[in-house]
Order: structure tokens, then C-alpha cells, then sequence
């Protein structure tokens, strides 16, 4: 989702005239590069100063408004130098890093500060073996679609520039509209039968960047036969089309790069939702000041969620689940790194949804790495009661 745009752009800025646009993009990507570590390390280190999904949300913005000029430069552009062009490059490459390298750097993030100091864990040793590898295969992908690009004629490299771009400009349009929903700049009611099923589906909207990158392979195969100029001895026209099958190697690295990708993505969401038991959110009401749920209901040591209407109409979700004895581990079912993503069940262990992330179930109630926000709450008359002022307080979060 990064390394594929930024690769197929930066062939086609490299074939402009003029210098300046590429020193606007190379700056552009250490500036998104630094910028991300930086978000992600403030975001941990200070909890609540960064609003992941304003950040986003502002980042797709831009992304989205730099792509259509881009789009509409490029695709006409002459040899006049172009100053929108420069700075729509900038915007581009910079927000893009922004966006999707806050979303990278905190996979490894939250797993370091969820270790709480247990580094040397299967566990732990699993999650950042995986994350590297992965992160070095889509390097190895990325870099095979850019000189896959790098060998089609212009034409054609515009062609395959515009797919790219459209698909990903759709999954990120539709991104936005869901932080337009959840801000409730966007009618839910209007929108939500519309974008139900989109949302609810989201995980796939990756394989349509994969149908997308699919068409540069193909495209680089149809290219005609290189011409045999009459100015052309024997040795020199073989020497031509020794290069042009040398550039199709590319292709076919692209076509396998495409299908480990999709059979790993296919496998992995299917044992990720295979395994994932989504406890739905019971809705519960206040009494004389305080939430009450029966220990009847609790005491089976599974994770239990609830969901409460606080007065300003945001659906407050808390969770609760059996520690052991007599002890209960009862929190927001959200996070200070990941927000109100929240959390499920999974082979009898909770687990972050969205860094998948396990909890240690006897740290559920306290603060810290990728816990719960803990709540206060009293164990009396056979209930487990939280006061109706947390909810209330909490109500920010959900927002």
C-alpha cells in the first residue's frame, strides 16, 4: 500500500526534465519517514496527545487532494516546470509515509510495550520475527513493481500509473467517509446502508490493490517486440531483445510477488476471523447512579462486553472478565495506544483487535502498554457495579 505507489510515481517523475521533482520526493520520504517514528512515539510516550484517527483522517485528506493533481499533471505534463506539481509530489509522498508508516511502526510498538519487559517470550519473538519479514517482503515486492515499471514505455507505464493510483484512492475515500461517520460530519443513518457492507468487508478492499498491481505484469508482457532499426548489425538487435526479455524477468518476479501475497493474506485473515470470537456488546442502563451487572453472568471466565448510552448519546462499551477467585478485570474496551478499537476473544485469551496484541488477563484493570483503560468498579449484593460517572467521563473516547 506504500511501497507500490511511491515505486510506480517516482518512475514516472525520474523520466521529467527537471531535477527539482525529484529532490521534492526524496525529501518528501524522509520527511514522512521521520514524521511517523516521531507520531508513534509521542503517541505512546504521552497516551492521549495523538488523535489516531484525526491523524489519519487529515493525512487521507491530503493524500487524496495531492493525487487528483498529480493525476492531472502528469498525465499531461510537458516540459515547462510545474510548481503545484512539485508541491502536490511533496504533499503526496510525504502524507502517504505519514499514513500508512504511523500504522506500521505501532505493530511493533505495541508489542514491545504489551511484553512489559518479558522480551524473551515465543510469544513476543514470533510477533517481531513476523513483523520484519514481513515488512522485508513487501520491501522486496515494492521494489520488484518498480522496476517492472521501470522497463514499460511511457505510455503504457501512464496506463498502469492511473490504475494504481485509482484503486488506492478508492480504498482511501472510502477511509475517510468512515472518519466522516464517526465524527458525525456524515448522516450515519444516510451513509450506514451504503458503507455496511463495505465496512464490514474492508479487510478485502487489499486484494483489490492486488488486482491493480496484477495489471503491470500484464501490461509489460503485451509490450510489442523491440523494432530492428535498419542502423542495427545482428549482435546489436540481439543485444536489444536480450534487455527487453531481461525487463520481463521483472514481471514475472511481480506475478509470484502477487500471488505469495495473496495466498499469505488469504490464510491469514482466514485463521484471524476463524479464531476470533466477537462477544457482542449487551446494552445495560444506569440505577441510582450506578451500572450494575449480576456476577451470575460474569463468572464464567470468558470476556463479556456491555455497552452504555451516555447522556451525551455516545455508546460507551466496557469490558468484563473473571481473573481468577474473586478477582475481575473490568475496562474500557479501548486503549491509550489503539483507542476505542477494542477487544475480543481468542483460544480463551483477550486479545487487541487491532494490533492483535494478547493481554496478560491478570494486568486487565490496570493502566499501561495496550490494557484496557481501567474503570473503577465495587463487587456488592452479588453485582459488579461501576459508578455511572466513570461511563460518563469516558464518553470522550468513544466519540
Amino acid at each position: 500500500m506504500l511501497g507500490v505507489p511511491l515505486g510506480i510515481l517516482f518512475v514516472l517523475i525520474r523520466r521529467l526534465p527537471h531535477e527539482d521533482y525529484k529532490k521534492s520526493f526524496r525529501s518528501a520520504l524522509k520527511w514522512g519517514f521521520w514524521l511517523s517514528i516521531f507520531l508513534v512515539a509521542v503517541r505512546v510516550g504521552t497516551r492521549n496527545a495523538v488523535s489516531r484517527e484525526l491523524l489519519e483522517g487529515f493525512a487521507t485528506f491530503i493524500t487524496l487532494l495531492a493525487e487528483v493533481i498529480i493525476l492531472s499533471k502528469l498525465l499531461n505534463a510537458d516540459e515547462k516546470f510545474s510548481k503545484p506539481l512539485k508541491i502536490s509530489i511533496a504533499a503526496d509522498v510525504m502524507t502517504l509515509f505519514l499514513y500508512h508508516g504511523f500504522e506500521l511502526w505501532l505493530i511493533p510498538t505495541g508489542s514491545v510495550v504489551a511484553a512489559l519487559g518479558d522480551y524473551f517470550t515465543v510469544e513476543f519473538l514470533t510477533k517481531i520475527v513476523g513483523f520484519v519479514t514481513g515488512a522485508g517482503f513487501a520491501f522486496i515486492s515494492s521494489f520488484m513493481v518498480y522496476k517492472a515499471a521501470d522497463a514499460l514505455n511511457q505510455s503504457r507505464l501512464k496506463f498502469v500509473f492511473v490504475v494504481i493510483f485509482a484503486a488506492c484512492m478508492i480504498r482511501q475515500i472510502i477511509f475517510l467517509i468512515q472518519v466522516l461517520m464517526a465524527r458525525n460530519v456524515l448522516s450515519g443513518e444516510m451513509w450506514m446502508d451504503l458503507m455496511a457492507p463495505i465496512i464490514n468487508n474492508s479487510s478485502l478492499l487489499i486484494f483489490v490493490i492486488f488486482a491493480a498491481i496484477l495489471v503491470l505484469p500484464i501490461t509489460l508482457f503485451s509490450q510489442p517486440k523491440p523494432e530492428r532499426l535498419p542502423s542495427y548489425n545482428p549482435a546489436q538487435y540481439r543485444k536489444i531483445l536480450a534487455q527487453a526479455i531481461h525487463k520481463r524477468r521483472w514481471g514475472a518476479g511481480v506475478v509470484i510477488a502477487l500471488l505469495l501475497m495473496t495466498t499469505t493474506s488469504s490464510a491469514g485473515s482466514y485463521v484471524a476471523n476463524k479464531q476470533a470470537e466477537i462477544v457482542p456488546a449487551v446494552p445495560v442502563t444506569a440505577e441510582a447512579g450506578s451500572v450494575d451487572v449480576d456476577l451470575e453472568v460474569i463468572k464464567d471466565g470468558h470476556l463479556h462486553r456491555f455497552v452504555y448510552r451516555a447522556s451525551s448519546g455516545e455508546m460507551v462499551r466496557y469490558i468484563v472478565i473473571l481473573k481468577g477467585g474473586s478477582a475481575y478485570g473490568v475496562g474500557l474496551d479501548a486503549c491509550e495506544i489503539c483507542g476505542a478499537t477494542g477487544y475480543y476473544e481468542r483460544d480463551n485469551q483477550v486479545i487487541c483487535k487491532l494490533c492483535d496484541v494478547q493481554m496478560n488477563k491478570a494486568t486487565i484493570g490496570t493502566r499501561g502498554g495496550c490494557n484496557p483503560i481501567p474503570i473503577e468498579y465495587t463487587i456488592a449484593d452479588g453485582k459488579l457495579k461501576v459508578p455511572q460517572s466513570e461511563l460518563e467521563k469516558s464518553a470522550k473516547i468513544f466519540q
